[in-house]
């Protein structure tokens, strides 16, 4: 009855008011002081406990829980009047009000003080029961309750710890202090090396309780504090090694080895794999060792899981041991181990960059590769044997599955050696119930919440990976046998892994049957059967099984339309052309036949034309869609269509380029890829009439294109090549319209910058941009009416050339047309010529006034000189002209042998001569991609030397600062040939004679550096010649100092493993460079004001930078003192150098709190100090903009500080705190009040950060953590998505694009809010990702005029609703190694840009020109901003 009461009066607490039901809770305190007998039970504690976790069950309760700290603590004054199970209830409600109004009993003297002493005086108690729950609850008190009592109460915890008599308190108060530092690192980080210390000195032989105890805590400080877990490591490796393998109780011996060959062996039936689920999973109930040995391996997971653990130790000592306990008799042990370890090799893979034919093409060390695929067959040889022994346990199999799955892209052999073994666990896997899965699935991620799922996913993996030996034939034939009868489950994504499974089978069989036809033939029964299922399921709702039917029916087509029954050929094209249905089923349906209908196809072509004109009069409709995507569709499937021989859609030909054009004009800059493509293909089903029609139209759209991409720039020529063929009538017409427009718009820019007109000039874009996709066109143009009609391209634009001497703005224009033009006909080797006197124009143009001309004359000559190394020597010698200074050098030059045709020179040295030396050497050195260049004559290796020798010496003699542009050259063949030069550098750089010598070597290194397409190649010559380049960083000269620096900043954000060495002993010398050099700061006067100038402040902003970087990607090696240091000084500089500070502390106090907290009010001084600067009276715009800049940069630091040290910037008596209440309550007369009070109400306030590139600690925002990081992770996304950064860079979207780019971050973030606010929470998780992919097309369209054709909408939106499914839980993985890899190329873009920008007159002059090298030398686009 009594029982009966309790629960009805905790029912009726969950309708009252809450404020009743504290009143309720109150008078059963009352009763239970008053009426407490130990030998008389009572309920009224049950009652008190289920009624205060009711109550906190509600929101906002913190306050009305407070309430009752005193009356629950009251009601244990008189512990010997209480039952243990009465002590425990209160103990438990207790629990439920600090937990929740912990801020309020820390302001309530009165109740801190009895929870306090209440505690302190229960964990005294002598019942061990009752003492143990008193100390638990301590930490709790700990843990929830700000404030000086709990660190006290902290501090008996630890003095228990320290003093307890017996293993079972020291258990116990070591269990406290982990719950504590799970929750709160920063409150026991003092004590944890001493803790560490201890617990090593017993943990392998203390008791199970105590030894598990131990293993928790290394684990949680492994975690929580990594730096001060470092030193203890391989002991604390040690001890987690040795407890996995803790097994005194159980002989491993009859286990070893596999089963033999009549050994029966149970695979587990559907009903065994369910009844094993509810089983107990603990097989020796008398074994207690399980729990050791579970602890131990949850300790080796953290540690690779944490920075202290290296890839080598992961694989080697880490996984090499979890393989050896594959064969673990306990359930739940095994299946730890075997989860920790494909836990370990997912991370692990991802690292690794594996390819079939290239297996050295990786991101990490080869080592680490080779260790993998060696460990790989043992580890597979176990892990059979582990499902052997188990064979009914599910979630070994599932695990199992899951590791097999990771293995296949690293070892396909290692699999392929146990298909015939593990077959019957896959079929019988296949066979289970929908109802079988793993409880742990939920939890883990790792699993799938039905078994079969994980067997999907191994056999995907591995049909992705295998070639159709015998055995994999057999493998897969029996295989697909059971996945028919899959197809009947009930679970969508069941169903989709199938099709998905045999979408990747079919294309392994297509691939095998070039060599055996007959292997194919025992297949064709299961192609038909599941091609019919899919039909038939075609019309799901269900988005998941959409996108895995419709892709399967395309492939069927594609690979075997010739050997699939008319029938199912003939339905299965019925179901992709129909295209009535909804949005996300049309384009699923037009994207598998698109793949069916492409050549190469197997379709037969019979089909195709029987259903073309249908296709095309669908396509031609969609056209008109609004839809970028069904647009897109329709143009590649037009474009697909066009290429087959009929006559079918002739009809619709002027329709449909019509509106074609239409497209194109769309968006003339940027023409759409498919459009073009789609263009080219209808020219072969229209007549001339038609295409002169749409010619004026089309050609004013094409003229203003600026094509970057090589698809897109391949598309457009090959259209231009196609109408020169088709329509060689028109070819004149076309290039006068093409040119003409060109060379008006060239002319008119021309004549604004001939009169400065800078404002103008600045918003019309230099014609020059557009001359190689415009060179490119005519060529192909006149290439396709030359290959019809005969004639060569080459004398023609030979001729041009000749016997020019261009004045005026439009003979300018056509004579750069002509030399980019030949330029590109000797990269393809297009029937150009060596000819003397076509080297003597070309030089002569290079003395022209009109630096478009020069720049267009190097770029000819450089590709001239590449296609015909002979003239090399001539060309070096003339551009070196101008640059060689000392009569040793001079004499050199006039003793070099010139060979090659002629003996003529350019007569006067140039910044576009030596632009052409450059070109020659990329052509010659680097570029081996076209088929002229891969077999074209290279620079003879002499004369290579003989070049670097001469540049060297010239810049070792020079009198001024040699171009860039040599150092470019330098860093070439420094690439190239690292063995011979780079060792040459660093002598040029120990040898150096003047500091112009000193400055052009480093600048060598430099370039060397940011050449990523040599990645790897030379680290080990570069890390050579790091001494020598670091040793300039004290220099006594500022301007080799900042060089030095900026070399030091790119080597530790792109090579950092080459840095390791160095690290230690380069750092004082670093952060010596971030102390102010009152040397170089100088006054200027100017009447009656005075001006100071730092020279050094460029130097000194370097330097912070590096500090950055070092934190940012080796925080294991930075000097924790000397980077606060630095910090600290840093906020008294300049505004330059404190944007810098503020990042590095945001990046550094994480790792370094202890450091921070010993400078805490040093840094709060310069804080206050910055914020008090007055701002001048007569202050213009620029400076008010930056002195509030700094305002809002220092308030930004506290509110940083305050999140790291909440207890300082609570506490008013310290400085933090009383500058954190200055700034809540800031007094008028304090000086920039009202800017420092709003930027601090700003950056507290919830506000939504429409561009969230900052990292989660550095936000401003004070939003839920989920969402913040949610935006942040948003911005990740479309910062990688390349068609977007296009259309900002290029302006796409007007001079707002970047405004519009940021703005997508809220409609992106508006539009998932709207989503959940309008579902259940738990549909909300599940955004499908063709909803994401509509916005993000329309935001394309509206905002930027681009209509995708890449389909990179589906990858987008996919990765989006990744991010926001795993922040909704609070996994920030997936942000966090975004956020990694856009600062570390952030870093190197920025590294880049100070590259380029102190490249000074010379490649000013090199940009101007537009012949940079933007184009590589096979006439294809070269852009960084290609994908």
């Amino acid at each position: 009855m009594q029982s009966l009461a309790t629960e009805c009066l905790a029912v009726c607490v969950r309708v009252i008011d809450i404020a009743i039901a504290v009143d309720i809770a109150k008078k059963i305190c009352d009763h239970i002081s008053v009426h407490s007998d130990k030998n008389k039970p009572s309920g009224m504690s049950s009652a008190l406990r289920l009624i205060v976790s009711r109550i906190a069950a509600k929101p906002d309760s913190g306050a009305s829980l407070g309430q009752l700290a005193i009356p629950i603590a009251g009601t244990l004054k008189d512990s010997s009047a209480l039952t243990s199970d009465v002590v425990v209830d209160i103990f438990t409600a207790l629990v439920d009000v600090l937990e929740h109004a912990g801020a309020q009993i820390a302001n309530d003297a009165e109740a801190l003080d009895k929870v306090q002493s209440l505690l302190l005086a229960y964990i005294g108690n002598s019942n061990t029961a009752i003492s143990r729950r008193a100390v638990t609850v301590l930490g709790i008190f700990v843990v929830s309750v700000p404030g000086e009592q709990s660190q006290k109460a902290l501090d008996v915890i630890f003095q228990r710890y320290t003093d307890a008599a017996s293993k079972s308190d020291r258990c116990t108060m070591l269990r406290v202090i982990v719950t504590i530092a799970r929750q709160k690192p920063e409150l026991i980080r003092g004590r944890v090396s001493h803790i560490i210390d201890s617990e090593l000195e017993t943990v392998n032989e203390a008791d199970s309780d105590l030894r598990v105890a131990s293993l928790l805590a290394f684990k949680t400080f492994v975690a929580s504090a990594s730096d001060l877990v470092k030193p203890r490591l391989g002991d604390i490796y040690e001890a987690g090694a040795k407890a996995t393998q803790f097994d005194p109780d159980y002989n491993y011996d009859d286990e070893d080895g596999d089963l033999g060959e009549d050994d029966e062996m149970d695979t587990g039936s559907e009903d065994g794999l369910d009844d094993e689920f509810d089983d107990d999973i603990y097989e020796d109930n008398e074994d207690v060792s399980w729990d050791i040995r579970l602890s131990g391996v949850k300790l080796l997971s953290a540690i690779a899981e944490s920075e202290l653990a290296t890839p080598e130790m992961v694989v080697q000592d880490i996984g090499g041991l979890l393989i050896k306990r594959f064969k673990e008799h306990e359930d739940v042990v095994r299946a730890e181990i075997l989860f920790t370890y494909a836990k370990l090799f997912g991370m692990l893979a991802q690292k690794l960059v594996i390819s079939k034919e290239e297996p050295s093409d990786m991101d990490v060390d080869n080592g680490i590769y080779e260790m993998v695929k060696q460990q790989i067959p043992l580890a597979v040889s176990l892990l059979l044997s582990s499902i052997k022994a188990h064979p009914k346990h599910t979630e070994t199999r599932q695990l199992a599955f899951v590791v097999l799955a990771r293995f296949v892209p690293l070892s396909i052999a290692a699999v392929d050696g146990i298909l015939n073994e593990i077959l019957p666990f896959v079929i019988s896997t296949l066979e289970t119930s929908d109802n079988a899965g793993t409880s742990q699935a939920a939890t883990t991620g790792i699993v799938k919440a039905n078994i079969r799922i994980d067997a999907l996913d191994f056999l995907l993996e591995y049909a992705k990976h295998a070639e159709l030996t015998a055995e994999a034939d057999d493998f897969l034939f029996a295989v697909t046998d059971k996945l028919t009868n899959v197809t009947s489950s009930n679970l969508v994504m069941v169903q989709a892994s199938v099709y998905s499974v045999s979408r990747a089978i079919i294309k392994l069989l297509r691939s095998a049957a070039k060599d055996s036809e007959k292997r194919i033939e025992r297949y064709l029964v299961w192609l038909n059967k599941i091609t019919e299922q899919a039909i038939n399921v075609a019309d799901t709702k269900e988005n998941a099984l959409q996108v895995a039917v419709y892709p399967l029916i395309g492939a069927s087509l594609q690979q075997f339309g010739d050997l699939l029954s008319d029938a199912v050929v003939d339905e299965a094209l019925k179901c992709l052309i129909k295209w009535n249905q909804g949005v996300e089923r049309v384009h699923a349906s037009m994207d598998a036949l698109l793949h069916a209908i492409t050549k190469i196809t197997h379709l037969p072509e019979k089909c195709v034309v029987e259903n073309a004109s249908l296709i095309m009069r669908q396509a031609s409709e969609k056209l008109q869609s609004t839809n970028a995507k069904t647009q897109q569709s329709a143009l590649a499937l037009i474009a697909s269509l066009s290429k087959y021989n009929t006559t079918a859609i002739d009809d619709l030909g002027p329709s449909t380029v019509a509106r074609i054009v239409d497209i194109i004009g769309a968006t003339p800059e940027s023409p759409p890829l498919m459009a073009l493509r789609a263009f080219s293909g209808m020219c072969t089903h229209v007549t001339i009439d038609t295409i002169v029609k749409s010619s004026k139209q089309l050609l004013d759209s094409l003229s203003l294109a600026t094509v970057y991409d090589k698809l897109s720039a391949t598309a457009m020529n090959e259209l231009y090549e196609t109408v020169g063929r088709l329509f060689p009538d028109i070819v004149e017409s076309w290039e006068a319209a093409l040119v003409g427009k060109w060379v008006k718009d060239y002319v008119q820019f021309s004549s604004l910058r001939a009169s400065r007109a800078a404002t103008e000039t600045t918003q019309v874009q230099n014609p020059i941009n557009r001359l190689p996709v415009l060179a490119k066109g005519i060529i192909a143009l006149r290439s396709g009416y030359c290959e019809q009609s005969g004639g060569s391209l080459s004398d023609k634009l030979v001729s041009n050339v000749q016997g020019k001497a261009p004045k005026s703005p439009e003979e300018m224009a056509s004579v750069c047309l002509d030399l980019r033009s030949l330029g590109y006909l000797a990269v393809t080797g297009n029937s150009l010529k060596e000819s003397e006197s076509l080297y003597d124009m070309i030089c002569t143009y290079l003395q022209s006034s009109n630096s478009d001309v020069r720049g267009e004359a190097a770029f000819a000559l450089g590709n001239y000189v590449g296609a015909f190394p002979g003239n090399f020597a001539k060309l070096f010698k003339s551009a070196m002209a101008s640059v060689a200074e000392e009569a040793a050098v001079v004499a050199a030059l006039e003793a070099a042998a010139v060979e090659g045709p002629g003996a003529s020179t350019i007569g006067v040295g140039s910044v576009e001569s030596l632009q052409a030396v450059k070109t020659a050497i990329e052509y010659t050195l680097r570029d081996k991609t076209s088929a002229a260049a891969a077999t074209a004559a290279v620079i003879d290796e002499g004369m290579v030397k003989y070049m670097w020798q001469l540049i060297s010496e010239s810049a070792q003699t020079s009198k001024s600062p040699m171009p860039d542009i040599l150092a470019q050259c330098l860093a070439i063949v420094a690439a190239r040939l690292p063995q011979t030069f780079i060792p040459q550098l660093a002598s040029c750089m120990e040898e150096s004679r003047t500091i112009h010598a000193k400055a052009f070597f480093i600048t060598v290194f430099r370039t060397l550096l940011a050449d990523k397409s040599i990645e790897g190649q030379c680290d080990k010559m570069i890390k050579e010649v790091l001494p020598v380049v670091m040793s300039n960083i004290s220099n006594d000269d500022v301007g080799i100092r900042k060089l030095s620096l900026l070399a030091l900043c790119m080597v530790i954000q792109n090579k950092s493993k080459l840095f390791d060495e160095l690290a230690r002993t380069i750092q004082p010398a670093l952060f010596a460079q971030t102390v102010v050099d009152e040397s170089l700061v100088r006054t200027i006067i100017m009447g009656p004001f005075k001006k100071h100038v730092d020279d050094g402040l460029e130097t000194r902003k370097c330097a912070y930078q590096c500090v950055y970087m070092l934190v940012r990607n080796m925080p294991h090696m930075a000097d924790a003192e000397a980077v606060v240091d630095c910090v600290v000084r840093g906020m008294a500089d300049e505004q330059e150098v404190r944007v810098v500070v503020q990042q590095i502390m945001n990046e550094s106090v994480g790792s370094f709190p202890t450091a921070y907290k010993a400078r805490l009010d040093d840094l709060v001084d310069t804080i206050s100090a910055a914020q008090g600067k007055k701002q001048g009276k007569n202050a213009v715009k620029q400076e008010i903009d930056r002195h509030n800049e700094m305002l809002r940069l220092a308030v930004a630091i506290v509110h940083t500080l305050e999140q790291f040290f909440p207890k300082q910037a609570s506490d008013e008596t310290t400085k933090l705190g009383e500058l954190v209440r200055r700034l809540d309550n800031m007094p008028d007369s304090m000086p920039n009040a009202s800017e420092l009070a709003a930027f601090y109400r700003e950056i507290k306030a919830p506000i939504r950060a429409s561009a969230a590139g900052s990292a989660r600690g550095q936000s401003a925002a004070r939003m839920h953590p989920n969402k913040e990081a949610f935006i942040e992770g948003v911005d990740h996304v479309l910062a990688k998505w390349t068609a977007l950064e296009l259309a900002v860079q290029n302006g796409w979207g007007g001079r707002r694009s970047r405004e519009k780019r940021d703005t997508m971050v809220d409609e992106i973030v508006e539009y998932f809010d709207q989503q959940v606010r309008k579902k259940t929470a738990a549909a909300a998780v599940a955004v499908e990702p063709t909803d994401v992919e509509e916005l993000l097309l329309q935001v394309m369209d509206e905002d930027f005029s681009v209509m995708l054709e890449d389909q990179s909408e589906k990858e987008v939106a996919r990765l989006l609703c990744t991010i926001f499914a795993e922040c909704r839980a609070g996994n920030f993985e997936t942000v966090d190694r975004m956020a990694d890899e856009r600062e570390a190329k952030g870093a190197a873009d920025s590294a880049a840009s100070r590259s380029q920008a102190a490249q000074g007159t010379a490649a000013a002059a090199e940009g101007q020109d537009g012949s940079s090298g933007s184009e590589s030398d096979d006439g294809s686009d070269d852009s960084p901003m290609e994908e």
